[in-house]
């Protein structure tokens, strides 16, 4: 499947308004977008300018968000398995058995699981 991304420019055909929207396009120009200004589509829009984004729109969009909207750290898998068995190694100085030290460690993993969903 060869998908596009492109912004569109439509006037709306009740207000007269414009309309902005990123829109993902499949190979017969079919696709979801989403409206960032102007009023709510209605159907009555009139396209009036579209432009296509390249890879080069694509790293310079993603480099202002980035910048505007940057993403928490990620742990890498070593720093996480590390953190897993200094918790473990404390929890088996407190005097829990390994099944109840897995537990808890399944049960953390869950809650990070669903906080990051």
């Amino acid at each position: 499947m060869n998908t596009r991304i492109v912004f569109d420019v439509d006037r709306d055909g009740w207000t007269k308004n414009l309309q902005l929207n990123i829109v993902t396009l499949d190979e017969n120009d079919h696709g979801m977008g989403f409206r960032l200004a102007g009023p709510k589509y209605n159907g009555s829009s009139t396209n009036l300018l579209r432009a296509e984004l390249d890879d080069r729109d694509a790293a310079e969009i993603r480099a202002a968000l980035d910048k505007a909207f940057p993403l928490p750290p990620s742990s890498s898998r070593a720093e996480v398995l590390r953190e897993a068995a200094e918790l473990g190694r404390e929890l088996s100085r407190q005097g829990y058995s390994a099944q109840e030290i897995a537990k808890r460690l399944d049960r953390m993993a869950d809650e990070a699981g669903a906080a990051t969903t």
